[in-house]
């Protein structure tokens, strides 16, 4: 199932996708965005002038393709500005969409489980336990739930 944030999503996958925005599109004078974690016009159109400058289809909408590009180029940044609006939205068991996709396939990558994380994009039980061990490994509270700090590290570790 391919998972889009677009107008209308909500919580810290768009919360964090807007921080990278904003770190990454301030040399094109674009007014910042709040880091609210609601996809709303003024995050579209971020997105689409971020898929204009990095050669992606432009349609506003975050995929699979712009995500992953936002993240390449986020971690390329020399020195990112801290992140000051650290509002506690979090993805836990229940929660679907692209970043619990994104976050199966990076806890895929970073830890290993045995078996792989299905990508699927649904917070289940597997997850939460890879998520945990993950936290574990990583000095933090191994509540299972991912947070403000638990998406840094993970983004870090890439």
């Amino acid at each position: 199932m391919a998972y889009a944030l677009r107008v209308g999503s909500s919580g810290i996958d768009v919360k964090k996708m807007q921080y990278y925005l904003n770190q990454i599109l301030g040399a094109p004078n674009l007014k910042p965005l709040v880091e609210d974690g609601v996809y709303g016009q003024a995050t579209e159109f971020a997105v689409a002038v971020f898929q204009y400058l990095h050669q992606l289809s432009v349609d506003g909408v975050l995929g699979s393709n712009t995500w992953n590009r936002i993240v390449t180029e986020f971690k390329n940044l020399s020195v990112p500005a801290p992140e000051t609006n650290k509002t506690s939205r979090t993805l836990s068991v229940g929660s679907v969409g692209l970043g619990v996709q994104k976050f199966q396939e990076y806890l895929n990558q970073i830890i290993a489980p045995i078996p792989l994380l299905s990508t699927d994009g649904n917070f289940g039980q597997n997850t939460r336990r890879a998520v945990q061990t993950f936290q574990a490994l990583n000095g933090l509270n191994a509540d299972g739930v991912i947070g403000t700090n638990t998406w840094d590290r993970v983004i870090q570790q890439l």
